[in-house]
């Protein structure tokens, strides 16, 4: 139990660290209502009877609300400031958000909870078959980027441009107009844009157009300095049926900024 609240304190001061001013004053708001301390929220976590979609998306963790556009509180809040490679989704889903609530209730950390959330399945093995072929495995001196979700985790930060799961009517939100939506934008200026400017000399890679739009309009407006940002690095997902023609329209142009 001592050694549960130690890793709850530590994860605590990770998240106040790292979040802007606008998104603590947003966070503390909401914290006050659920019970005025993360501590709190993450035992709430932890007493629910059980983890369904009925007990995770409802109020009690609803952090902001506009419209059909609704954003949830799930336990994605730890960063790997010391990454060396960044990789960032759209927003999690339902299914991520109940694995991550899951992970809580079995008593594992922040980011213990990151770690079992990352990308499994096809799409990994597609995203770690791209990494390889860019040689981003060499550069760290590993063997094959497959140990990035294992041993080598200590190298690699994966989040989203919305960090906690967000719905549109109901269902996973898909990222369509993303930039036009003053709560959705918001939320990354005041978050993911403190993410980015931690990371900045970590090799970025967007997974698709929304995400790479995204910070490129972030990198633009913020006068960012990213080092690597692979901007045209496709969406690894098996829906995406052009993957493997826009990886190898591209792959010079991102070996090229691999080794600036």
């Amino acid at each position: 139990k001592n050694t549960t609240i130690y890793w709850l304190i530590r994860d605590t001061f990770i998240i106040i660290h790292h979040f802007s001013n606008a998104i603590q004053k947003q966070f503390k708001r909401w914290l006050h209502h659920t019970g005025g301390l993360i501590i709190d929220v993450i035992d709430k976590i932890r007493r629910l009877k059980k983890i369904d979609t009925s007990s995770i998306v409802n109020k009690e963790f609803l952090i902001e609300k506009d419209g059909n556009i609704e954003i949830y509180y799930a336990p994605f809040d730890y960063i790997n400031s010391k990454a060396k490679i960044v990789i960032v989704g759209i927003t999690p889903g339902l299914q991520q958000m109940t694995q991550s609530f899951q992970a809580i209730k079995d008593g594992k950390s922040l980011k213990e909870v990151k770690d079992l959330s990352s990308f499994k399945g096809s799409m990994r093995t597609t995203l770690v078959k791209y990494m390889d072929e860019l040689t981003i495995h060499q550069i760290l001196k590993i063997k094959t980027c497959e140990s990035l979700f294992d041993l080598d985790s200590k190298y690699l930060h994966t989040t989203s441009l919305v960090k906690y799961p967000v719905f549109d009517k109901g269902k996973n939100y898909s990222g369509a107009n993303i930039l036009k939506k003053k709560i959705l934008l918001e939320f990354i200026e005041d978050n993911f844009l403190k993410e980015l400017k931690i990371l900045q000399n970590s090799i970025i890679i967007p997974l698709g157009n929304t995400v790479s739009s995204t910070i490129d309009y972030l990198n633009l407006k913020h006068q960012l300095k990213l080092k690597c940002f692979l901007k045209r690095f496709p969406h690894p997902s098996g829906l995406n049926v052009r993957k493997n023609v826009q990886f190898k329209d591209n792959k010079k142009e991102m070996l090229s900024l691999l080794k600036k």
